[in-house]
């Protein structure tokens, strides 16, 4: 009679500690998926911001151009008026 109890209990403790280690293993793993996205995230981040960077740079030269531009035209239409100027006079 005295191993009929004792069975009971360690099946019982048994299925426990298997539960136990269900959910330990259902908390790893979702810690880890939670992790993973989190990694995700700021890597995706960081290349967003990277790419945001590239594109502010890229039309910071073309601004830098436009303007060059501009000014080189400013300054040919100063010289064809200066030439019309004198052939006038």
């Amino acid at each position: 009679m005295k191993g009929h109890p004792l069975e009971q209990f360690y099946r019982e403790n048994v299925s426990r500690l298997k539960e136990q280690m269900r959910k330990q293993e259902k908390e790893r793993s979702e810690q880890i998926r939670r992790q993973v996205r989190e990694e995700q995230k700021a890597f995706y981040e960081k290349k967003l911001q990277e790419s945001k960077e590239a594109r502010r740079r890229e039309l910071r030269l073309i601004q830098d151009e436009l303007t060059r531009i501009t000014e080189q035209a400013a300054g040919l239409k100063e010289q064809i008026d200066r030439a019309l100027n004198e052939k006038e006079a």
